[in-house]
């Protein structure tokens, strides 16, 4: 009779020597941030004091280490820093971004979103469902493209076009029939965007869905992230569309103001009689 007893087959890890000893240099100067010589941190973290000076050359070169002049120690740079820091950015911008972006899930019984740039695609960074028994589901943390995207345009409308050449390639992935696949085409749209504060998707990232979305702003004027409402084509009736333009730009204004904008981008934009009672409920 044959043992039918299974054999576990071991779980292979990827191994990368040179990383892990320059995560462990990069983690042990971050815990003592004081000047070390090459010797003393290949005798602390027992690396070759050969791996531990190529690898602070590197570091160095890339600016994540500085040397001090007296001792000729190693020490993390400012650079470190502002990865954290941009990292701790999103988290805030996420923080603060989320009770007005509840707030405008209640005011239009739809799913509403924030997205931020994240190298070539929008990242989702937050979603927010209305609590009604029939929404559209988004999930945060989903990559997804700039230029079918209403979120997507209203970041691309407010970057420099040298910028937005180096994200659009000439032609564009085609989604569905309605999707920009011109980039010159797409540039024209965006002066429109420009003016009007709202990028629109008309079902360009998928048939039947329509999104409104409209620019983040940080403190010192640039465009950070888009923000708006998601739903059926069916929901965004001519009366009910005009109504969520005005609530996803006061929505984009409430989320810049939090983040400390104060231009005065949004001051002639913001017209809509039914927005002197829902300022009254304001956040």
């Amino acid at each position: 009779m044959k043992d039918r007893t299974r054999i576990k087959t071991p779980i292979r890890t990827y191994s990368a020597p040179a990383v892990d000893r320059t995560l462990d240099i990069i983690e042990f100067m971050a815990l003592h941030p004081r000047p070390y010589g090459a010797t003393e941190l290949s005798r602390c973290l027992n690396i070759p004091i050969n791996s531990v000076f190529r690898i602070l050359k590197r570091l160095t070169d890339r600016e994540y280490t500085i040397q001090d002049p007296l001792s000729s120690g190693y020490q993390l740079s400012t650079k470190v820093f502002s990865l954290g820091m941009s990292l701790y950015t999103r988290f805030e911008l996420r923080q603060r971004a989320r009770p007005h972006i509840e707030w405008l899930s209640r005011e239009t019984e739809e799913t509403c979103q924030l997205q931020i740039p994240q190298g070539q695609m929008m990242l989702v960074l937050d979603t927010v469902s209305p609590e009604v028994s029939y929404y559209l589901r988004i999930v945060p943390g989903a990559l997804v493209h700039y230029h079918p995207n209403a979120y997507g345009k209203a970041v691309l409308a407010f970057l420099p076009e040298d910028e937005v050449k180096k994200i659009l390639q000439p032609r564009l992935l085609s989604l569905t029939p309605n999707t920009i696949v011109l980039r010159t085409e797409l540039l024209k749209q965006l002066e429109e965007v420009r003016e009007k504060g709202l990028g629109y998707d008309n079902e360009e990232y998928n048939e039947g869905i329509r999104c409104i979305g409209a620019p983040v702003f940080n403190v010192e004027g640039r465009v950070i992230a888009g923000l708006g409402v998601s739903g059926l084509v069916s929901t965004f009736r001519a009366g009910r569309q005009a109504v969520f333009e005005q609530l996803v730009l006061e929505c984009a204004y409430r989320v810049s103001k939090d983040v400390g904008y104060s231009g005065d981008y949004f001051a002639d934009k913001l017209s809509h009689p039914v927005l002197n009672q829902l300022r009254k409920a304001a956040i």
